[in-house]
C-alpha cells in the first residue's frame, strides 16, 4: 500500500506544486515584505528566547542565538507542518468534489509549504548565524541532509495521520496544538541536553522530535556525528510515523466527502 501512494503522489507531483503555490501566493499577496514575512517569525522567537534564556536565565551554553536557531527553525517546520495538516482536507471540501486525485496530495502540500518556508530562513539565516554569530560549521554539517530528509517522512507520516483524523474529530485540530506546546517544551531546543534531567533524558530516547533535535544540533552546533542510537530513533519513527499515516488515512478517505 505504501508504495502504491507514494506512486501515485509522484504522479500528481505537478498538483501538489500548484497547491503549494497557490498557498505562497495567498499567505503573501498584497504584503509589502512577501516572504520576507516568513523570517520575521523565526527571528522574534529567537530573540525573545535568547533574552529569556541566555540573558535573564543565564543557560551555560557558548554562543546561545546559534544553537538555538539550529533547533528552533526545524521545529518550526515541524509544528507548521503539523498544525496546518489539521486543516488540510477539511479546507479542500470543494476541490475533491470536482476534481479526482489522490487524497493524500493535500497534507502533503502543507508540509511542502512548510519546508519551502524552513528552505527560505535556512538561506537566510544560516549564513548569517556562520558570519555573525560565529558558527562554525565542520564536515558533519553534510549529514544536516540526510537528517532533514528523514525528518521530511516523518512529518509527512504525522501530518497524513492527522489530517485524516480531524476529518472526523475536529478535536484534533485543538490538541494538536496543545500537544505540540508540550512536546515543544519536553524537546531539547531553548537547553541543551546536558542540563536535562535524567528521567527527561530517558524520555529523550523515545522522542523522535528530541532525536530529530539533538541530531541537528550534533552536526551543525558541537560539530560531532550523531550516535547509533539516535540514527535508529529518528529512521524507525519516520518509518512507523509514514506506515501508520498511510493506513489512517487510506482507511478514512472513503468518508471525507461525506464528513467535510
Amino acid at each position: 500500500m505504501l508504495m502504491i501512494v507514494l506512486k501515485e503522489l509522484f504522479r500528481y507531483r505537478a498538483l501538489a506544486l500548484n497547491l503549494v503555490l497557490k498557498d505562497l501566493r495567498l499567505k503573501y499577496r498584497d504584503s509589502v515584505f512577501g516572504v520576507l514575512w516568513s523570517l520575521l517569525h523565526p527571528l522574534l522567537l529567537l530573540a525573545v528566547y535568547t533574552l529569556a534564556f541566555k540573558i535573564v536565565m543565564r543557560v551555560p551554553v557558548e554562543n546561545y542565538p546559534a544553537f538555538l536557531l539550529v533547533g528552533l527553525l526545524p521545529w518550526t517546520f515541524f509544528a507548521t507542518s503539523l498544525q496546518g495538516s489539521t486543516l488540510s482536507v477539511i479546507g479542500a471540501g470543494g476541490l475533491m468534489r470536482k476534481v479526482r486525485f489522490p487524497r493524500e496530495t493535500l497534507p502533503l502540500a502543507t508540509v511542502l509549504f512548510a519546508f519551502v518556508q524552513l528552505a527560505l530562513a535556512l538561506a537566510a539565516f544560516l549564513p548569517a548565524a556562520v558570519l555573525l554569530l560565529r558558527l562554525r560549521l565542520s564536515w558533519t554539517a553534510l549529514l544536516f541532509v540526510p537528517i532533514l530528509g528523514v525528518h521530511f517522512i516523518l512529518t509527512l507520516g504525522l501530518a497524513l495521520c492527522l489530517s485524516a483524523l480531524a476529518v472526523r474529530f475536529r478535536d484534533v485540530i485543538h490538541l494538536t496544538e496543545v500537544a505540540l506546546t508540550l512536546v515543544f517544551w519536553l524537546t531539547p531546543i531553548l537547553y541543551p541536553v546536558a542540563l536535562a534531567p535524567k528521567a527527561l533524558v530517558r524520555l529523550f530516547s523515545f522522542s523522535p522530535p528530541a532525536a530529530f533535535t539533538i541530531a541537528y544540533q550534533d552536526v551543525l552546533y558541537w560539530g560531532r556525528a550523531p550516535d547509533g542510537r539516535l540514527w535508529l530513533a529518528m529512521i524507525t519513527g519516520a518509518i512507523l510515523a509514514l506506515s501508520v499515516g498511510v493506513l489512517v488515512f487510506r482507511r478514512r478517505a472513503a468518508f471525507f466527502a461525506e464528513e467535510v
